[in-house]
């Protein structure tokens, strides 16, 4: 049923839930405004398409008002509003079991202001985030922010996005990294706590997109007589994947300490970015989504981002260079903030990496399939629920050169060994 106090935009597939209504809004603007304000207009879009998200339910609100003060001034405000999944269906059942939005709560009242302070502190003004106006964490959940579009910002125009995006983003993880590694020294068990994504909280077994993905590989490289020689190796793999996998995710929490920990972003992809330019030229970049934070190896983030971000050309002839410039830029923060302490060294994230690289070939094996999604526009419930979708990806002619790169790789640098 519409609400009767909201004018719908001309996004048809947009399902409005009856509380998201104009006393919401008013309630907000209030607290914003520190007075009595009346609603003129509010207008519900979706706050993303189709393709971009999965895990939570995104609206655009935009909202003429007046004070009651000032009755013949009128004004815009506009926020984004995330809610968890409230359609009955896998979505739903899946995504209510992983803590969502006491993360991301927990990172925007908690860690994120800490990190921009001490940066703030040596004069390094970077924005982490959108600023948080709003927040429940009893059922239905949501967060509300401001919107970032009102402040010229946009969604990355082309999958997977340009190098210089790209660079930029990863200049702002290694801050995030930096800091919190700095911050692990005092405040560790603190940052601990945050030890759940979707990969290690939810039911895998129960949940095809995370299971099948080795399953999918195995079925695409049978069908490339040069590629059929990998079988064997990936089937030892299947074996013992997931539980490698589920232990490096599960290791600070187990006690296991990596050479370097930091608070990884969790879902570091390019939906998760907006960038802002002006005539043309990239002056700003924004992260976004939260959700699933997690403590442990920076590898966690590096390897998701070579899978989920980078494009095929980066992964082939740009990881050394980008791995590069995610750790000068993390070991010029420390310096910027004055750490003294021991700083690791390039040659210490490479142990990461050879440490996580069951995690890297997890993620290769399971998620590739959705960053040439996004690059062809197909919709995310689309690909996270069908098996017939995942599997046509990864039959893609791209994909099969990328695996003849990678593969011969990867078998020299034991990703299939124990």
């Amino acid at each position: 049923m519409a609400n009767a106090n909201i004018e719908p935009s001309s996004d048809a597939a947009v399902s409005i839930p009856e509380w998201i209504n104009e006393d919401f809004f008013r309630r907000i603007l209030e607290n914003c405004e520190n007075e009595s304000v009346k609603i003129h207009k509010l207008l519900l879009s979706s706050g993303t398409a189709s393709t971009d998200n999965y895990a939570s339910v995104l609206f655009r609100a935009k909202i003429r008002y007046s004070l009651c003060s000032l009755p013949a001034k009128e004004k815009l405000r506009s926020f984004v509003m995330k809610t968890e999944p409230f359609v009955e269906g896998l979505k739903k059942d899946t995504m209510n079991e992983v803590p969502l939005f006491e993360t991301e709560v927990r990172m925007y009242t908690k860690v994120l202001p800490k990190i921009e302070a001490k940066l703030r502190e040596f004069g390094d003004q970077t924005a982490l985030a959108p600023k948080l106006i709003r927040y429940s964490l009893e059922p239905p959940r949501y967060i509300v922010f401001k919107d970032l579009v009102a402040e010229g910002y946009l969604p990355i125009k082309s999958c997977p996005g340009s190098l210089e995006e790209i660079k930029l983003a990863l200049k702002k993880l290694a801050k995030i990294h930096a800091i919190s590694f700095q911050m692990a020294q005092t405040d560790h068990h603190e940052l601990a706590t945050f030890d759940k994504s979707f990969f290690n909280t939810i039911d895998i077994a129960n949940f095809p997109l995370l299971r099948d993905g080795i399953k999918l590989m195995k079925e695409v490289i049978s069908e490339q007589a040069d590629l059929r020689k990998y079988l064997p190796h990936f089937e030892r793999a299947e074996l013992i994947l997931i539980p490698k996998m589920l232990d490096l995710l599960n290791a600070p929490k187990n006690g296991k300490r990596s050479g370097i920990q930091v608070l990884n972003h969790g879902d570091f992809h390019v939906k998760n970015l907006m960038v802002k330019y002006v005539d043309n030229k990239l002056i700003e970049l924004m992260l976004l989504d939260y959700q699933v934070s997690i403590f442990g190896s920076p590898a966690i983030d590096l390897y998701y981002a070579f899978t989920m971000m980078y494009s095929p050309s980066m992964r082939m002839e740009k990881m050394d260079e980008l791995l590069n410039y995610y750790v000068g830029n993390f070991q010029d923060t420390l310096h910027i903030v004055q750490y003294k302490g021991h700083i690791p060294t390039i040659d210490e994230f490479k142990a990461e990496m050879r440490d996580y690289r069951h995690w890297g070939l997890y993620l290769i094996s399971t998620l590739l399939c959705l960053n040439y999604a996004f690059m062809e526009g197909i919709e995310m419930n689309e690909t996270v629920e069908s098996e017939t979708v995942r599997r046509k990806l990864l039959a893609k002619s791209e994909v099969l050169d990328e695996l003849r790169v990678m593969l011969p790789r990867y078998l020299y640098l034991g990703y299939f060994e124990e």
